[in-house]
């Protein structure tokens, strides 16, 4: 092997084991900043817990929130569509609801939003009063809707949290209550250039899942929560 050829293959073995350790570093990094999402969430509830690998992808917290089970998990958006990934964060509040099924309200729908169930709901309905435009408010079928009134009453307390810009969709179900909110966007840079989808120093807003709490209790509560066969109620569908 010549000098010159030796010489080559030093330092492409040189730059490939920087590459590697720079690789490893980053990853390291991201999942430093991924374990801290939920900081400023976890005082919030109560019994909270942070669940899953960071170096895998975002943790999951539960705990509760009066006394009801709340989740409060990362959603990701990377589609090729979009000019940069989004980071959205789902908050869900379980309580048995007296509804015939889910009904689903997706604002500024474009076809792609993969962490919707939206595609999966058929029947579309009129967006009630205080509903923002463009919208689109669905549910399984027209077995499954509700009353326009009823409805519109249910969805009256989350109305100052839709006209918001970070919501993204809010949904009404048998087993609760949940809300998707806009957290970042995606940093330019590591996107357009290894299409890696990083939040550098992004956390949850701890007063916008509090909020968020809120207005699922008071959505939940204008519902009224399912009861034993035979008892009357209040109901949505």
């Amino acid at each position: 092997m010549s000098p010159t050829t030796a010489g080559v293959l030093l330092v492409l073995v040189a730059a490939t084991v920087a590459l590697t350790v720079l690789h490893r570093g980053a990853r390291r990094a991201d999942a430093a900043e991924r374990a801290q999402l939920f900081d400023e969430v976890v005082p919030l509830l109560a019994d909270a817990r942070l669940s899953g690998d960071p170096s895998r992808g975002y943790p999951v917290l539960t705990g509760r929130w009066e006394g009801r089970p709340v989740t409060v998990r990362a959603l990701v958006d990377t589609l090729a569509l979009r000019k940069l990934p989004v980071l959205w964060v789902e908050v869900l509040v379980e309580r048995p609801l007296e509804v015939a099924g889910t009904v689903n309200v997706l604002l500024r729908p474009q076809g792609c939003e993969v962490f919707s169930p939206d595609a999966g709901f058929p029947h579309e309905l009129p967006p009630p009063p205080g509903v923002p435009r463009p919208s689109r408010v669905s549910c399984a079928g027209a077995d499954r809707a509700p009353a326009p009134a009823a409805l519109a009453r249910a969805l009256d307390p989350a109305a100052d949290l839709l006209a918001d810009p970070v919501t993204k969709e809010l949904g009404i179900g048998r087993r609760g209550v949940r809300v998707v909110l806009r957290v970042a966007e995606g940093d330019q840079a590591s996107y357009r250039t290894t299409r890696r989808a990083v939040f550098d120093r992004t956390r949850a807003d701890a007063a916008a899942v509090r909020r968020a709490l809120d207005v699922l209790t008071a959505v939940g509560d204008a519902v009224g929560d399912r009861v034993p066969a035979g008892t009357s109620t209040r109901t949505v569908a």
